[in-house]
């Protein structure tokens, strides 16, 4: 009797079983509430765990993490729902209930930096509290607690929507119907174009062999290409926060804080104080998400897509099984659900969609970030193998997706060469795209009254100077990048040799759209277009900016721990009107290359006459920017202050003529190891 008594009456034989609705409801419970459990975690890494103080997911997660983990569970409860609609007996409610509360806590777990083993053991325990909790009260639409609970779960859920995704869409609804009136009734759309990774000497438009740009050198025949621009940064975010800034990295602290904190305004907020609708569509969601801060001043800023994989994306579980299922069966798809992003297509897509909805009376101001050149090297089937080796299986692609971290002595020459090739089949898909993305724009009308700027945020390593990847260093391969400018009024076919500075592009714009007259422009820097009002070869007076491209690691800070900071970890290039690339490194080494004859800057002229001399003269051009561009507190004390020491020193050594013979900064460098590429 006594035994009879102590198990609880669903348990018992002939009890009440589990109905496959009750099943299904209860797994989708169980996926609430692992979601909400999620979310939690994702607030507790980024408050103690994340180094950069960021939730590394959409803006979004509060909502749909949630409903990712009901997808997940209702996939998991539909088998024990089948179970229970074709063998009854079998289950008990008990038997339900835990192995399905097991599974959601082991999916609400993996987030967490847990041994691999103590999140399936914590999650059975869980399970069985769960599992008796069922056996105890019952589950299913009749029972109150479950009423009440599933009551709070939903209300909870639509107030993570309301203060997520709907107070964005509130947001920009009502800065949308506040803007003033633009400075003219003609003033031009802006469409500002950033393809991410993409070096200038993997271009055809740029004389390399491949034809990997037929599209991008077909139109810019209708405007100004720039055959020397350089890129202030050898990855995208300092990158990017000069391009809507117009200062330099190390002044606004963009190579230390990841995150945009400067009282300059930025280019989309200087725009839309001016009538402009603006709205940012970006492939890149490590380095350019909202969380960088670069979203300032858009009414739109369309980083993490939200589409029905995105809430499988959103959760661990759902993210791995899904690379698991795409890296057989659409590689490209599976790069883009690790990513939590979308391709050229779908970036095209949004921006199109938008252009539909926008104010029409208003001109618009739209970034859009293109993220398929970056790492994973992993082109759309139909591109695969359009240069060089073709992709083959599973091993190849697995040897895509693992690259950059790869033990690169474990590679054979294949697996390079495979790399190589497949980013340039990235860039022709690139390219592909803008063909037709401009084709759309046409069609509208658009472009007779349409500034159109392409350009890239950094470029890209393959070997040369022993660098894969990129953020390592500042030679051409890593800074030197495309820019082509189509504008009303612009010459067609024109081709400037001048090396630029895309530090100028803020001060461009606002001159190609008539805004930079009146009142004093925020942004530093001159208008790339002086150039055009000149006859070809002509320099501008006053210059442009200085080309400066900066490289500073996590060593040119000080360390939480109180540790100094290594000049090692700094490096600054200028290269010259002339074509001449100077590279200084934080302890003082040089090299000097001559881009015009050596394009792929193969041969370090530091120790020959020529480039002894241009080093002498490119010394006092590089502390004279220095000067006049002085870096912020921060920077000053981390680094730039003794680099710059160091730098007058030496001009003032050459100057006096008392260290000819001295070669101590003429060694060249070890090779530089290769780390995760950001």
């Amino acid at each position: 009797m006594n035994e009879v008594r102590s198990t609880p009456p669903e348990d018992r034989p002939g009890g009440p079983r589990p109905t496959p609705v009750a099943v299904l409801l209860m797994a989708a419970w169980l996926g609430l509430c692992a979601g909400f459990v999620d979310v939690g975690e994702i607030v507790f890494k980024r408050l103690a765990l994340n180094a950069e103080g960021s939730y590394r997911t959409a803006r979004d997660f509060p909502w749909t993490v949630p409903l990712g983990h009901v997808v997940l569970m209702l996939a998991v409860g539909a088998v024990a729902a089948i179970a229970a609609a074709r063998r009854p007996r079998w289950l008990s409610p008990r038997a339900v209930a835990w192995p399905l509360a097991a599974v959601a806590a082991w999916f609400a777990l993996l987030r967490l930096p847990l041994h691999p083993a103590s999140a399936p053991v914590l999650a059975v325990g869980l399970g069985k509290l769960f599992g008796d909790l069922v056996a105890a009260r019952g589950f299913g639409p009749g029972v109150p607690w479950v009423r009440r609970s599933l009551c709070g779960l939903a209300c909870l859920l639509a107030v993570c929507f309301a203060a997520t995704t709907g107070r964005l869409m509130v947001a920009e609804s009502r800065a949308v119907a506040a803007l003033p009136p633009a400075a003219s009734s003609s003033a031009p759309n802006v469409v500002f174009i950033v393809w991410d990774t993409v070096r200038s000497t993997s271009l055809g438009l740029y004389g390399y062999a491949r034809a990997t740009t037929p599209n991008l050198a077909r139109w810019s025949a209708g405007g100004v290409r720039y055959r020397k621009a350089l890129a202030p940064s050898p990855w995208t975010y300092p990158s990017h926060a000069t391009f809507f800034t117009g200062y330099w990295p190390f002044q606004i602290d963009t190579q230390w804080n990841r995150a945009l904190d400067t009282p300059h305004p930025t280019l989309a907020e200087y725009l839309a104080a001016r009538g402009y609708q603006t709205a940012g569509f970006v492939g890149n969601t490590g380095s350019g998400s909202y969380e960088t801060g670069l979203d300032r001043g858009f009414h739109r800023y369309d980083d993490y897509a939200l589409t029905p994989r995105a809430l499988l994306t959103r959760t661990v579980p759902g993210r791995w099984l899904l690379e698991q299922a795409l890296l057989r069966l659409d590689p490209y798809a599976r790069k883009w659900a690790t990513l939590q992003s979308r391709g050229a297509e779908g970036i095209n897509a949004a921006f199109l969609g938008w252009l539909g909805r926008r104010r029409t009376d208003r001109p618009f101001f739209a970034f859009l970030n293109y993220f398929d050149a970056h790492e994973p090297y992993v082109p759309p089937a139909r591109f695969a193998g359009r240069f060089g080796i073709v992709p083959k299986g599973t091993d190849d692609y697995r040897m895509l997706f693992d690259y950059i971290g790869a033990i690169k002595s474990e590679l054979t020459p294949r697996d390079f060469t495979l790399a190589r090739d497949c980013y340039e089949d990235c860039i022709a898909f690139l390219d592909e795209q803008l063909g037709l993305l401009m084709e759309a724009l046409r069609a509208r009308g658009l472009l007779e009254n349409t500034i159109v700027v392409l350009t890239a945020d950094h470029g890209e390593g393959f070997g040369e100077h022993n660098i894969l990847g990129h953020a390592h260093a500042v030679e051409i391969q890593e800074v030197g990048v495309p820019l082509v400018i189509l504008a009303p009024g612009a010459p067609a076919g024109r081709a400037e040799g001048a090396a630029v500075s895309l530090r100028d592009l803020p001060a461009t714009l606002l001159d190609l759209a008539g805004l930079d007259g009146g009142s004093p422009s925020p942004f530093p820097g001159r208008s790339l277009a002086a150039s055009w009002r000149l006859p070809p070869g002509q320099a501008p007076d006053p210059p442009f900016s200085p080309a400066l491209s900066e490289k500073a690691d996590a060593t040119a800070f000080p360390s939480p721990g109180g540790g100094r900071p290594s000049l090692a970890g700094f490096e600054l290039s200028l290269v010259a009107p002339s074509g001449h690339q100077y590279v200084r490194a934080g302890d003082g080494m040089e090299k000097v290359y001559d881009l015009w004859r050596d394009g792929w800057a193969q041969r370090d002229l530091i120790g020959t006459p020529a480039g002894d001399a241009m080093a002498a003269r490119l010394r006092p051009m590089l502390l004279k920017a220095l000067a006049d561009d002085p870096a912020s507190a921060s920077v000053e004390n981390a680094y730039m202050k003794k680099f710059r020491e160091d730098l007058a020193e030496a001009v003032r050594r050459q100057e006096a003529g008392a260290s000819s013979g001295d070669r101590a900064s003429r060694v060249e460098r070890p090779p530089v190891g290769v780390g995760s590429v950001r």
